[in-house]
């Protein structure tokens, strides 16, 4: 076997033959020079595409005690690194670059037969990248409806321990996914009160938590601006009676030919700017938000009161307030925030791959821990176009209704999307349910000593039963008692245990 200089790496604990196990390689594994690290001592520098032998620290495909059919005796073995040495690019650099992922594969043809592309696991007959007792790894990967085959010692074994299975149960289930959700107050029912016109705030009529209905004053604000547009408006409605009058008598005259055709011309258009102007003085305090009722007001008045009222424009409630009296205001600076709490969105999280099956319109059914047995009913309005590139989640919306108030802004829950009509559902008991760094699964009956540890995707779910959504055929069995004791032999590895040949 060849060596760089320079760059060596040894084991502390030397072995006199290549079949001897040595669990604890990786961990007595040393280099020759400080900083230097390969695939034997750092996970992260192997194949991933090829399992490792966590019993003997070697690539699952170079490892002659679980796989002695794959030796090749005509090719030189590195027994330091427990490659080929023309594979070895620790011994050899120069082969790093001209590898090629054809290099990292051997096939296997199991003992009766089978795929010769997959390398089979003598011990627990199965193939390797199935067995979830050597490569209990592999189930952080489990897509639902994938498995790890867990295989017990002898078949009498899962009786003798109390493994007990039975099968499905079936009953009636809407389709629905259930996601994470956020309240929103509902955008299109919320308004920024503020002032049409600079003033100071004179009067403050309503506080935060009020309801208001549609007219009501909020905010008297002292405004010259206002004064300056009533003085306009009452000088155009005293013109205009001028130069009605004036038209009236042109008029007169003309038709008994006692005055000019062109006077008479030159007072009718005189009246009919003063028209426009009365009208423009008009519209100009309908925009500052008086209403025909106080124009009205304003000219039997003759008022020029520098008051403008700000109104609700509808009913609702205030949420917000930043008005204090005899604080100088602007066009644009908010007063007040009204919001309509009669319905509320609810900004939702979808995870990527479910969007597909996620079209608007569809029924929603929100859900809050804060709020028990109150279930919020709306729709599904808007699903977004983008992914998130942090979260890998799709924004969505839904509106509900909110009739008695309760959902409050920002309360965190859950939201059923319901994607068809009441169908027929695969349940199992809660305790077939097991948890695995996080993620659920159950086991299935495969044979009498073979169980498959499936993962699955979860549904609604009571104190007895959860409903099962992805993963589970109705005609299959699932371990209903003693389930740890086959997540037990799943996890052996993990506790310590390691290969035994004989």
């Amino acid at each position: 076997m060849l060596s760089l200089a320079g760059s060596s790496c040894r084991d502390s604990q030397s072995t006199d033959t290549e079949n001897e196990p040595d669990a604890n390689r990786e961990k007595h594994h040393t280099h020759s020079q400080p900083g230097e690290t390969c695939f034997i001592c750092d996970a992260g520098l192997r194949d991933k595409d090829r399992l490792w032998c966590t019993g003997h620290a070697r690539y699952e495909d170079r490892c002659w005690i679980c796989q002695p059919q794959l030796e090749d005796t005509g090719r030189p073995y590195c027994k330091e690194h427990s490659l080929y040495e023309d594979e070895c690019f620790l011994c050899h650099p120069e082969l790093k670059n001209s590898r090629t992922d054809g290099d990292n594969t051997q096939t296997a043809r199991p003992d009766q037969g089978g795929d010769t592309n997959r390398l089979w696991c003598r011990e627990h007959g199965i193939y390797e990248n199935e067995c979830g007792i050597c490569h209990p790894e592999l189930a952080s990967e489990l897509e639902p409806g994938q498995e790890l085959k867990v295989r017990f010692t002898s078949p009498q074994s899962p009786l003798i321990a109390g493994v007990q299975t039975r099968g499905i149960n079936r009953s009636n289930s809407e389709a629905s996914i259930v996601v994470f959700c956020e309240a929103k107050y509902n955008g299109n029912d919320l308004t920024h009160i503020t002032p049409l016109a600079p003033g100071v705030v004179h009067r403050v009529h309503h506080d935060v938590g009020d309801r208001v209905s549609a007219g009501d004053i909020l905010v008297d604000v002292a405004s010259s601006e206002i004064a300056q547009a009533k003085r306009e408006f009452l000088t155009a409605v005293v013109n205009l009676k001028v130069k009605t009058l004036a038209y009236e008598r042109e008029r007169q005259l003309v038709t008994k030919e006692i005055s000019a055709r062109r006077e008479f011309e030159q007072t009718e258009a005189e009246h009919e700017m003063a028209e426009i102007i009365l009208a423009t003085a008009r519209q100009q305090l309908l925009n500052y938000g008086f209403t025909a009722e106080e124009i009205k007001e304003i000219k039997s008045g003759k008022s020029s009161s520098s008051m403008l009222h700000v109104r609700a424009p509808y009913p609702g409630t205030l949420v917000e307030r930043t008005a204090v009296r005899g604080e100088a205001v602007a066009p644009g600076r908010p007063l007040f925030t009204l919001v309509d709490l009669s319905t509320m969105w609810l900004e939702l999280s979808i995870p990527e791959k479910k969007t597909t099956s996620i079209t608007p319109p569809m029924e929603v059914a929100g859900i809050f821990e804060d709020l028990p047995d109150v279930i919020l009913e709306g729709e599904l309005l808007w699903v977004s176009s983008e992914v998130d590139r942090q979260t890998r989640m799709v924004k969505a919306r839904a509106i509900v209704s909110n009739a008695d108030s309760k959902l409050r802004n920002n309360m965190f829950g859950k939201a059923k999307v319901i994607r068809s009509a009441t169908t027929t559902a695969i349940t199992v008991p809660t305790n077939a349910v097991q948890e695995i760094d996080g993620k659920p699964y159950v086991f299935v009956k495969l044979d009498e000593d073979l169980y498959g540890l499936r993962r699955v995707s979860l549904g609604r779910k009571d104190s007895q039963n959860v409903a099962i959504e992805e993963g589970l055929r109705p005609e299959e069995d699932v371990v209903v008692s003693g389930g740890f004791i086959v997540k037990s032999e799943f996890l052996k590895s993990r506790l310590g245990a390691g290969c035994v040949h004989n």
